[in-house]
């Protein structure tokens, strides 16, 4: 008698699942409850991760299976058995360094500055995994801001629906995979080796903490979990497994759980037009940082033609398009930005708005026509809207005010973004130099309250191994 070919029997038991009559109300069920649309065209997928639940004890029909999840609710031992199942738990340190590079550089130190009054510091990781990400910005605070943060107070929580992942996050123990690519002295300064396994140093979790917490059902904020009043929300590549409405939703409550002024890193995939509606995006190179707008991170609208003009956002109030990823030590010049992709229609209010501010901007240097600040809004504006020639009103910024620093560090992203890198390279260089002089402490002109040293750190990472 031939013996049975195990991958066949599964293969059977597999589409026997995905045909059973009570298979789509289940797989519905538990999208519903976890957000995992991902799963929502990949029924083979979803019916081999019931398998492998299967027989749950005596039941061995997905009706019985279903009726048991019923009964049990999202949280009940065997319906957290099967989320662990579909959940998604690839992760490692330091993953995408750009992105930690750009919260080092730029966040970070906009955050102590803001909460010099309170001394209180507060991350979420959201949708962490197994938690390599939480003990990376551990790592990155005690490695690089350790003297700044004394004797603050400093939350660092990470969440995830799964339970196993979270147990593994709370023993901070992990294999090789987890920390590929990190160097023999970073592993060396931050981990125990234990047999065959990496253990992160007890410095490194005296911040950290874990906690179950269910993105698409939990209440967000929720101040009786301690979720809410972050100065930075890591949510990337959590997304991208939610259908539409989800997103949007999340997004929304994502902003809600932020402090005024913070800042929100997603994923490269998972960047998307509301992004731009809710938060001010900030470009770095081979990363793009949101910021949810405050008392000093939001752009003012210039109303009427004023000498003493509002100030703008801290960084550009336009929508960057992607760089490509790449270490910021690499000696190579940013690759130029592609054409621009369709516009989606305009809204007429939106549209009505934008015009209005327009026109504002254009009368206000009609008005003054020797101040550098109207030409500098000008630029901002138009490189938002995408019309006029914001090249010229930098310029002409500059040829009032040679020391406009922030005029020759919008001109270098607009030149950036038209994929002319030589003289986007010399203005970049012009606006550090300009910095020179200044105290790290002093306000940037015209920059909502930017400070010399978080633009200086902006424009190093720019600037970070160019030749010359």
């Amino acid at each position: 008698m031939t013996p049975a070919n195990p991958a066949a029997t599964a293969a059977a038991a597999i589409e026997a699942i995905r045909r059973d009559p009570h298979f789509p109300r289940l797989k519905a069920m538990v999208i519903d409850a976890t957000g995992l649309a991902y799963y929502a065209d990949k029924d083979s997928a979803f019916a081999e991760r019931i398998n492998r639940r299967l027989p749950f004890g005596r039941i061995t029909t997905v009706a019985g299976y279903l009726a048991a999840l019923e009964a049990q609710g999202p949280g009940g031992p065997e319906y957290q058995g099967l989320i662990n199942e579909l959940a998604v738990g690839e992760t490692f340190f330091f993953r995408y360094i750009e992105q930690f590079d750009a919260l080092r550089a730029v966040a970070i130190p906009e955050c102590i500055r803001r909460n010099q009054t309170t001394r209180l510091l507060r991350i979420w990781s959201a949708g962490c995994s197994i938690g390599p990400e939480a003990y990376t910005m551990e790592i990155l605070l005690k490695q690089h801001f350790a003297d700044q943060l004394e004797g603050w107070q400093v939350h660092i929580v990470g969440t995830d629906i799964n339970g196993a992942f979270l147990e593994q996050a709370r023993r901070g123990t992990y294999g090789d995979w987890a920390v590929r690519g990190l160097s023999p002295e970073t592993l060396e300064a931050c981990f125990d080796r234990q047999d065959k396994l990496w253990s992160v140093k007890p410095k490194y979790r005296q911040w950290t903490s874990f906690m179950p917490f269910n993105l698409v059902e939990g209440a967000i904020p929720s101040y009786p979990h301690g979720i809410g009043h972050f100065d930075i929300i890591l949510c990337r590549n959590v997304m991208i497994y939610f259908d539409e409405a989800t997103r949007h939703r999340l997004l929304a409550n994502l902003h809600n759980a932020l402090a005024d002024g913070g800042w929100l890193v997603v994923g490269h995939a998972e960047a998307g037009p509301q992004m731009n509606e809710l938060f001010i995006p900030v470009s770095v190179p081979g990363a793009t940082l949101y910021r949810k707008q405050g008392d000093r991170a939001a752009p003012a609208p210039v109303a009427t033609p004023s000498p003493s003009p509002a100030a703008p956002a801290p960084m550009p109030a336009v929508k960057p398009r992607r760089m490509a990823a790449a270490k910021p030590t690499a000696k190579a010049q940013p690759k130029a930005a592609p054409p621009p992709a369709a516009p989606n229609p305009p809204n007429p209010s939106e549209s009505n708005e934008r015009s209005s501010l327009l026109e504002a901007c254009l009368a206000r240097v009609e008005a003054n026509r020797m101040d550098p600040a109207a030409h500098y809004q000008l630029g901002l504006v138009e490189e938002d809207l995408g019309v006029g020639d914001p090249v010229a009103a930098f310029k002409r910024a500059l040829y009032l005010d040679p020391r406009f620093v922030l005029a020759d560090y919008h001109l270098a992203l607009a030149y950036w973004r038209r994929g002319r890198l030589v003289p986007a390279q010399r203005h970049f260089r012009n606006a550090r130099e300009a910095l020179e002089s200044l105290a790290d402490d002093e306000a940037v002109a015209e920059g909502g309250g930017l400070t010399v040293q978080e633009l200086r750190g902006m424009l190093d990472l720019w600037l970070t191994g160019e030749e010359g």
